[in-house]
C-alpha cells in the first residue's frame, strides 16, 4: 500500500567504511506481513468476525470466502514469501515480496471490517559481491481503513467514482512509511516499498471522504463480486557517500586556523 504492504522495511546499519568498501550489488531478503490489533469491525450488524495472522474475514457464520459453494464471506488475506530470494542493487524492477488479496464477495446485513493494522518487516543481508552480516528487521506498523460499501442501487449513487454498486475501498493512512534509507560500508542505501500491480494509488477526495481518509488517501478501490490482488515488493538504490580524506580534512582546519590568527592581528 505505499509507495502497503506489505509492505514491509529494513532497519538502518551504519558501519565503518573499510578499505575495501565497495558497493553491494545483490541482497539475500525475506519479508513478512501479519495482522495485527486493534481490528475493529463495525458494531452492528450479523454472522461473525474471524481475525488470524494472514487473514480476516467477516459475513456468514459458517460461510465461505473463496473456494467453490456459495461465498457468503469477505476477507483480507495476506499472501506471504515461501522462502529468501535475491535482489539487485539499481534495479528498476521491484523484487517481490508479499501480497494482500481482498474476496469483495456481496454481502448484506452482516458486521464488516473498518479499521486494522498491518504488520510488516524486511530483512536484508548483503549477498554480492561478498556475503555481509545479516541485517536486524525494521519493523513497520501501517494502519489501514476500510469501507465496506452498499451493495443496492447503482454505480451513481456510491457518492464516488464506482465501477459497480459500490466498491469497497481499501486506505493506508501512513504510506510515508514505505520509504526508508541507511548506510552500510560507505554507501547510502535507499529503499523504496512499491506495489506492483498498480492497484494501489491516490484515491479521489470523494472516495476518501467515504473511507473516512484525508483527502489525498493512498489506497484501492476493489469491485464487487471479485477479487483483488495487490502485489508488494521494493527497490534498492545505492549511491557512494563522498568523505574528505585525512589529508583534506587537515588543510581545512588549517585554514580555518590561519583565518582567525588573521582576523585577530588585523584588530
Amino acid at each position: 500500500m505505499r509507495n502497503l504492504i506489505a509492505v514491509s522495511v529494513l532497519a538502518a546499519a551504519t558501519v565503518p567504511m573499510t578499505a575495501s568498501a565497495s558497493l553491494v550489488t545483490q541482497w539475500q531478503y525475506l519479508a513478512a506481513s501479519n495482522w495485527s490489533q486493534p481490528v475493529v469491525f463495525t458494531a452492528s450488524g450479523n454472522g461473525t468476525t474471524s481475525v488470524s495472522n494472514d487473514v480476516i474475514s467477516w459475513g456468514a457464520t459458517g460461510g465461505n470466502y473463496k473456494g467453490a459453494g456459495t461465498k457468503n464471506r469477505s476477507a483480507l488475506e495476506i499472501g506471504g514469501m515461501a522462502a529468501p530470494a535475491t535482489a539487485n542493487t539499481n534495479d528498476t524492477q521491484a523484487a517481490l515480496t508479499n501480497s494482500i488479496t481482498h474476496y469483495n464477495n456481496v454481502l448484506n446485513g452482516y458486521s464488516t471490517l473498518t479499521s486494522a493494522v498491518l504488520t510488516t518487516s524486511l530483512v536484508l543481508q548483503p549477498w554480492a559481491p561478498v556475503v555481509g552480516p545479516m541485517f536486524p528487521p525494521k519493523v513497520l506498523n501501517f494502519d489501514i481503513r476500510f469501507k465496506e460499501t452498499s451493495n443496492t442501487g447503482s454505480a451513481a449513487s456510491c457518492g464516488f467514482t464506482s465501477i459497480g454498486a459500490c466498491d469497497d475501498i481499501f486506505v493506508i493512512d501512513n504510506p510515508a512509511s514505505l520509504v526508508t534509507n541507511f548506510i552500510y560500508d560507505g554507501y547510502k542505501y535507499t529503499v523504496k516499498l512499491v506495489e506492483t500491480t498498480q492497484s494501489l494509488t491516490a484515491l479521489t477526495a470523494a472516495a476518501c471522504a467515504v473511507a473516512n481518509a484525508p483527502v489525498g488517501c493512498v489506497g484501492f478501490q476493489t469491485v464487487e463480486g471479485q477479487n483483488t490482488t495487490a502485489q508488494f515488493g521494493f527497490t534498492i538504490e545505492g549511491e557512494k557517500i563522498t568523505v574528505p580524506a585525512p589529508a583534506t580534512l587537515g588543510l581545512l582546519a588549517f585554514s580555518v586556523l590561519a583565518l582567525r590568527l588573521s582576523a585577530r592581528r588585523s584588530k
